[in-house]
């Protein structure tokens, strides 16, 4: 019928066929997508930059390393509509206003789940458009990011094309592929109905079985649905892998339950939000519950205390580390079904049940593929284009696994997985932004560091040094704009007169540890800025930088008692400790991990145990 009308009115079929033309390329379209028939993400007038001259490079182009070219016109057009964020979803389904609103930063997250936002989730008024140019900027002019705009994970680029469905299932294969090779017991077979689970803690039922470890008697059941309109499809479907009540946990789960909400989630956002979101969501309540058990287990463990697990082992019945194992894999089970809904691959438990699981294996790191499983959750992450401005929890989301995936990277020598850029310029951040954003700044300075296929011819050794200069011009400019709460406060002395370090208190705790990453930072690009015939001037410069730097991470490290601040703080220390010679500051630093450790219960052996093995590679 509605191709008759069409057939009938060609002048309507006309009308619509321009109106999709225009929604598929909008007029200021980049020429480069048009002719790939790609949808342009940004046009030349939106690009963000005061850089005079700076050549205008879309999203598509920008990931796949191709010249962006504009027309003439779309080039003179400063006044077109502008967008939010180029990186913003399009398909991010909606949620309430208590859930997009973003609350109040705050730094402590001691599971490194929490991170606060690296920029305002308002939406940074239009820059005007830079005219074009032929010729490349001058190297006075160029920013960050073009000044090592190749510094691009192959990962970012591979997974351009990815669904959002692709990237959950593959991630999903990722977990399952590990879990059955570090357990033969452990399978992802089909189940014949959502949420079936053939694990101890399960009652089966004889019709529409479902798993009831957690609670899940509540749970809708699709089959008793009857047919509904496509309008209410998508209301029906969130029924299907959510909960229409809260769910009922035993008393060791709401013990573990409330571990997370008090200890693991400092942050308002997942204190408050995230743990609502699990109590509706098998999945994600079951992740949280395994990190939680894991966390108990390892710091029962930690620094020989076996007896305390086995103590606790006989007092409540139950091994933590059985349980967390137990949990994790109905975890899998769940996600094995809800994947199957389109909805549940966009919303935010899924988000929330990845970054949980991340940070589980995250404490086992020595013995789980967890950097790996990083880039599965970077799928899912640019599948619903999140990123550091998406607002909400999906932002934290964001930072929390940028803080992981920037460890993972700096270790594995690669480059972070990351594209995103902020829009936001230094003044236009509130304190606790800027905050934040030293964060990112620390992601571009991995990317600095890792290892390039480059050649070490003299041009390539004189354009690293060019981006190490960049990046310490930024560096110094995100200094400029701090305010007086990053400064040192009055303390007393070191209570031990032999102590190597100076005691220095910074409050409030996330400034601090922004001070302790500013420092890290410029020992990183001290370590990896080819220097050309420096001389001793020179050299006694690089001792003096990497001296100020060393002295105030672990200064710093003495007076932080804050427990969510220790994980950033101990990975601080391990960059303090890669320019020490000195033994009595070695041994000093190795406690000050040591007291990080004891305060979180977060396991640090591996990260000292790497960190004894630097050192002796150049004794």
């Amino acid at each position: 019928m509605v191709g008759a009308t069409l057939d009938s009115n060609p002048t309507t079929c006309q009308v619509i066929e321009s109106v999709q033309l225009l929604m598929a390329y909008p007029p200021v379209c980049s020429l480069t997508c048009r002719s790939r028939h790609k949808k342009c993400d940004e046009n030349p007038a939106e690009t963000g930059t005061d850089d005079v001259g700076e050549v205008p490079i879309c999203g598509p182009c920008s990931i796949a390393n191709r010249d962006c070219v504009y027309s003439e016109e779309a080039s003179r057009n400063p006044t077109a509509p502008s967008r939010q964020y180029s990186q913003e979803s399009s398909i991010t389904p909606s949620v309430s206003a208590g859930a997009a609103a973003v609350p109040q930063r705050r730094e402590s997250f001691p599971f490194q789940i929490m991170a606060a936002p690296g920029s305002s989730p308002h939406p940074a008024p239009p820059a005007p458009a830079a005219p074009p140019q032929a010729g490349p900027p001058a190297p006075s002019l160029v920013t960050i990011a073009e000044a090592y705009h190749y510094a691009q994970s192959p990962d970012t680029v591979a997974s351009e094309q990815l669904t959002a469905d692709m990237a959950s299932n593959r991630w999903l294969d990722l977990l399952a592929t590990d879990a059955a090779q570090a357990d033969a017991n452990f399978s992802l077979a089909p189940s014949p109905a959502p949420f079936e689970d053939d694990s101890p803690s399960s009652a089966s039922q004889a019709t529409h079985a479902e798993s009831r470890p957690i609670g899940t008697e509540n749970q809708p059941i699709a089959g008793d649905v009857a047919a509904v309109t496509p309008s209410l499809a998508g209301t029906f479907e969130r029924h299907a892998w959510s909960l229409d009540q809260d769910v009922k946990l035993t008393s060791e789960e709401a013990s573990l339950f409330r571990v997370f909400a008090e200890r693991a989630s400092q942050w308002k956002h997942f204190s408050t939000y995230a743990i609502r979101l699990a109590l509706r969501n098998v999945g994600l309540c079951k992740a949280i519950l395994a990190l939680c058990a894991r966390h108990r287990a390892t710091s029962l463990q930690a620094g020989g205390h076996a007896a305390a697990a086995a103590a606790h082992t006989s007092l409540s019945g139950s091994d933590p580390s059985s349980m967390a194992v137990q949990y994790y894999y109905e975890t899998l089970h769940y996600l094995q079904i809800a994947l199957q809904y389109e909805s549940y691959t966009h919303s935010e438990e899924l988000l929330a049940t990845a970054l949980v699981i991340s940070t589980y294996e995250m404490l086992d790191s020595s013995k789980s593929n967890w950097k790996r499983h990083l880039k599965g959750v970077f799928w899912i992450q640019r599948s619903q284009n999140v990123n550091g401005v998406s607002g909400g929890l999906r932002q934290s989301v964001w930072w929390a696994w940028l803080r992981q995936d920037i460890w993972a990277a700096f270790r594995e020598r690669r480059r972070c997985f990351s594209f995103w850029r902020p829009r936001l310029d230094y003044p236009d951040l509130t304190q606790d932004e800027l905050a934040s954003r030293i964060v990112y700044l620390l992601s571009q300075t991995v990317n600095y560091c890792a290892k390039t296929d480059g050649g070490g011819d003299g041009s390539a050794q004189q354009r690293r040094a060019y981006v190490g200069d960049v990046l310490l011009s930024e560096l110094a400019r995100w200094k400029t704009h701090l305010g007086p709460g990053f400064q040192a406060l009055p303390t007393p002395a070191a209570a031990d007169p032999q102590s190597v370090f100076e005691p220095i208190w910074i409050h409030p705790p996330r400034f601090a540890v922004a001070m302790q990453i500013y420092s890290f930072i410029r020992i990183l690009i001290t370590l990896h800025r080819p220097v050309v015939s420096a001389g001793f001037d020179g050299y006694l410069k690089t001792q003096k930088v990497l001296h100020e730097a060393v002295n105030t991470i672990c200064g710093i490290a003495m007076e932080l008692r804050d427990e969510g601040s220790q994980i950033m703080s101990a990975q601080c220390l391990f960059g303090a400790g890669l320019c020490v010679q000195d033994e009595e500051k070695r041994k000093a630093i190795l406690s000050l991990i040591d007291a990080c450790e004891t305060r979180t219960g977060w396991p640090m052996a591996a990260l000292r145990d790497d960190l004894i093995a630097e050192w002796a590679r150049v004794t």
